[in-house]
């Protein structure tokens, strides 16, 4: 593919990316956020939206790790570019072009396309267990069956510690059902299971938003803390399995009210699961815009300058400087 094609798919793909984020932010309930936001609310909504954005750090660092384990190990600055040009690519619809884009910058960054391929489905699987790991934090207050069960999810999270070969088995098995290749074994346990801590992580954070706006409609906060946490997670596996829902829109809010309910009346809990829809949104787009303006800073600050030499191709080599003694002036006779 020639420098053309690739600068034309390239301007096409942050087209569409735009044209997906403007439907998004304009198909957000906007008036539910206003209906928080008075002074005393607008520390705690600035304090959710910085540990959204913690988490989706810690996200990203998970991925990258899983690059690593599965593939090839690349620079902060490349794995971060590449980690949310495919984040950006959800609001696109199809699901597929930010792997295709990332398909493309792994090939420049050493990596094949079934090396990112299989990065892809093993990261989904770690997302997806790691998740419904977190997930389980709700059971207590979904079943009312006490506190006992709030140290559950530490047992499969230690299963997958202790044997993360786990994960590529359900990556292979995943594979398989859909009739594709399976992904290349991975040859870094060790980074793969930093990537089942980093994912851990954050997935706590990220729902800790959930958690923030439910005090602020007035949910006690012990109970309403594994509630918001673990509803958060489990709704956000459900909307990424359903891949007919763009950013699993509507289907996460409707997995997500149950939970918030055991802890708020039911309109309530439905402003906040609509809130944290909003909020997630923020703290994404405004993650992404600093994360690949720093990587682009990044970039130009390494990129090694031109030399004299190569500024001019028709002369490889300097012409040498004259010397002193041929411009000295010989004296007459």
């Amino acid at each position: 593919m020639n420098a053309a094609w690739r600068r034309a798919l390239t301007v096409l793909f942050t087209v569409a990316v735009a044209a997906g984020i403007g439907l998004a932010l304009r198909g957000q309930d906007w008036s539910v956020l206003a209906q928080l936001l008075h002074p005393g609310s607008v520390p705690a909504l600035l304090g959710a939206v910085l540990v959204t954005a913690a988490g989706l750090l810690c996200g990203t660092r998970a991925w990258m790790l899983t690059l690593s384990a599965v593939a090839v190990p690349v620079p902060a600055p490349t794995g971060v570019r590449m980690f949310f040009v495919g984040f950006l690519g959800k609001f696109v619809p199809g699901r597929v072009w930010g792997l295709i884009a990332q398909m493309r910058m792994g090939e420049q960054a050493g990596a094949s396309k079934a090396q990112m391929a299989g990065t892809y489905v093993v990261n989904l699987v770690v997302v997806l267990l790691t998740g419904g790991a977190v997930g389980m934090l709700v059971a207590p207050a979904l079943f009312d069956h006490g506190l006992w069960w709030t140290p559950l999810p530490l047992v499969p999270l230690a299963v997958l510690l202790a044997r993360p070969d786990l994960v590529h088995r359900c990556a292979a098995l995943a594979a398989r059902v859909a009739r594709r290749r399976p992904p290349p074994s991975p040859g870094r346990p060790r980074d793969l299971r930093r990537s089942l801590l980093y994912q851990t992580a954050s997935w706590v954070l990220s729902g800790l938003h959930v958690w923030v706006t439910a005090l602020l409609l007035g949910a006690d906060p012990l109970p309403a803390l594994p509630a918001a946490v673990g509803g958060f997670a489990l709704a956000t596996v459900g909307g990424t399995l359903a891949v007919f829902a763009p950013d699993g829109a509507g289907v996460r809010e409707l997995m997500l009210v149950p939970a918030l309910a055991t802890v708020l009346p039911l309109p309530a809990a439905l402003t906040t699961a609509l809130v944290s829809r909003v909020l997630t949104l923020v703290a994404e787009l405004a993650t992404s815009g600093v994360a690949l303006g720093a990587a682009a800073l990044h970039g130009r600050r390494t990129s090694p300058s031109p030399s004299p030499s190569s500024a001019s191709p028709s002369s490889p080599l300097p012409s040498p400087s004259p010397s002193p003694v041929s411009l000295r002036k010989e004296p007459s006779a």
